[in-house]
């Protein structure tokens, strides 16, 4: 097997949390990679850390931007630079499992079809616990047709890309990462590639995505829309799938476009950013086919703005929603362990 894979590590001043990032991927059993750091002028300890790193293993290179180009941007520019059959995606403050790498680059050197393979991405909160683990809500592992993958990533079930290693060709062919859907690339270019042909699900732990305020996604808001809808187009226009799957795609995507509305209008309330959560509300009403509940969503939004227990019950309904989540995702963790037999003993609840 000569699968190179290139890890793109894109960084903005978390020199600590990077270098967990970086020790990751290089002590995958896996070695025939290439470890890319993309700082986006950090003018911190970040490119001191990386050189140190590069001087010990040949393996890392350290690419330092002139100016902070966004995060989007800086993951586009990067693959832009992939001269290797594989890739991965890894941000700074996440980390790789063991054993991810050689059951990727083997699933993906087995099936030249394949455009890419997605291992379980465990996504822990800042106490350790488990909240989500989209790929373990999959029907089962093993390979999927585009028809069947694309429905499955539909309703917040896509493989989150920490645990993803892509075929750079299948990527580029299905039109790479694509800056009218910067806000979620991630999605985007999974569906282009699963719309374009088979891919590969496996329940495996592959990676550990770690939410904490900090991160982009923890303050988003209705900036996120346009980005669905590029989705949609680009689903609507996919000759591989059938008429009905992709009539089906893009009424489930408007409706996840709706429900993503609410919760940004309810996540930004929540932490205190009126005017974000009414835009988002108003959209919902105006734009996206909801105006009954978009009114009474800006309605119950001006309340919580004014009147502090409304504030409080709804940041303790949306601390519920997300206790059930996690709740459930254990119990599909659990039930993981036990029907996949390498996945046995490796999913942990709690990190």
């Amino acid at each position: 097997m000569s699968l190179t894979i290139t890890t793109i590590v894109p960084t903005f001043r978390r020199p600590v949390s990077l270098e967990r990032a970086l020790h990751s991927v290089l002590s995958q059993s896996y070695r025939d990679i290439v470890v890319r750091v993309y700082d986006n002028a950090s003018g911190d300890a970040t490119r001191a850390l990386v050189e140190r790193l590069a001087a010990a293993d040949s393996r890392v290179s350290y690419i330092g931007r002139p100016e902070n180009i966004g995060a989007a941007e800086n993951f586009i520019r990067a693959f832009d630079d992939v001269a290797t059959p594989l890739c991965s995606f890894l941000s700074d403050d996440d980390y790789l499992l063991p054993g991810f790498f050689e059951l990727a680059a083997a699933a993906l050197d087995a099936d030249k079809e394949a455009g890419l393979y997605a291992g379980s991405t465990l996504e822990f909160d800042v106490n350790g616990e488990l909240r989500y683990a989209p790929v373990l809500a999959w029907p089962r592992t093993g390979r999927y047709r585009p028809d069947e993958a694309v429905l499955n990533m539909l309703d917040n079930r896509h493989p989150t890309w920490t645990g993803v290693v892509f075929r750079a060709a299948s990527l580029r062919a299905a039109g790479g990462l694509d800056r009218a859907a910067s806000e979620a690339l991630d999605l985007d270019a999974e569906l282009r590639v699963a719309a374009a042909g088979p891919i590969i699900v496996s329940f495996e732990p592959a990676a550990v995505y770690t939410v904490h305020p900090a991160r982009v996604s923890a303050e988003q808001t209705a900036a996120v829309i346009p980005s669905y809808e590029r989705i949609i187009t680009h689903l609507e226009e996919a000759n591989a799938l059938t008429p009905a799957v992709r009539r089906e795609a893009g009424f489930r995507l408007r409706r996840q476009l709706r429900m993503k509305l609410l919760e940004i209008s309810v996540k930004a309330q929540v932490r205190g950013d009126s005017a974000a959560a009414q835009r988002a509300a108003h959209l919902l009403r105006t734009r996206h086919g909801w105006p009954f509940l978009g009114g009474a969503l800006a309605w119950g939004l001006w309340v919580c703005s004014r009147f502090a227990p409304a504030q409080a019950l709804l940041a303790r309904l949306e601390t519920l929603r997300l206790r059930l989540r996690a709740a459930k995702a254990r119990r599909q963790a659990q039930r993981a362990a036990m029907t996949s037999p390498g996945s046995a003993g490796k999913l942990p609840i709690t990190v």
